[in-house]
């Protein structure tokens, strides 16, 4: 049975994923490869923006990348690792069918970074079980990786995103109510110069790792799955 998505990346709030792996997405779309993010939640528990606000810049940031985009609508702060989620999102993991799947990291400061992770892991393990009584055809996605939290470590893969460098960073800015620094709105974590500054940063020296400008990192259960390293060589496949 052939799947339908080349690569999802999975956010416990819009933005997450373009934090890390807007880069991955970017070059999935150039190569011609079928790409998705996929958000649990509107984040509208976020200090700055509305859930709308983060929606419609959502939107803009896929359509930057040149992916598509679904949002779950999971209660932002407050969803679990109870079935009732762990159903939803079996089925629309059974629905786009991944060959891929990107989770956020499995120890990070967020809490819901922490829960989305487990609770996704658990859904695409349980979504491949004909018996389990969820809607949709049985799917379980080939490969699962991670992209990195507070303090990651060393990555277990990196990928060369110095040809899209620029629209990654498109679709980052894209998220104004979250990183802009507007003096009439609240002073968060990520709004502050740094965070934006600890993104490219971090890129840099990975690419430095790689000998290349920029590079996006990913963590994975090793030895690193067939259907991952497929995937990561096609992306720096020349286009």
């Amino acid at each position: 049975m052939s799947h339908d998505l080349d690569l999802l990346a999975l956010g416990a709030h819009p933005d997450d994923v373009e934090v890390h792996v807007g880069g991955i997405l970017a070059l999935a779309s150039d190569r011609g490869m079928k790409a998705a993010i996929l958000d649990l939640t509107s984040g509208d528990l976020g200090t700055r923006g509305t859930a709308e606000t983060r929606r419609l810049e959502a939107q803009e940031a896929a359509r930057i990348l040149g992916v598509t985009r679904t949002v779950l609508d999971f209660p932002d702060g407050r969803f679990t690792e109870e079935e009732v989620f762990r159903i939803r999102l079996m089925a629309e993991i059974r629905r786009v069918r991944p060959r891929v799947l990107i989770l956020p990291a499995p120890d990070d400061r967020h809490p819901d970074h922490r829960r989305a992770h487990r609770l996704a892991r658990e859904a695409a393990y349980y979504a491949g079980l004909k018996n389990y009584p969820c809607p949709g055809t049985p799917w379980r996605p080939e490969a699962v990786a991670w992209a990195g939290g507070e303090n990651p470590g060393q990555p277990d893969l990196l990928v060369d995103v110095s040809a899209v460098w620029d629209r990654r960073m498109a679709a980052f800015d894209a998220f104004g109510s979250q990183f802009n620094q507007d003096p009439s709105q609240p002073v968060t974590r990520i709004a502050h110069p740094a965070f934006r500054r600890g993104v490219v940063g971090r890129a840099m020296h990975w690419g430095s790792l790689r000998m290349c400008e920029w590079a996006e990192a990913l963590w994975c259960d090793m030895p690193a799955p067939k259907a991952l390293l497929e995937i990561l060589a096609r992306l720096e496949s020349p286009a």
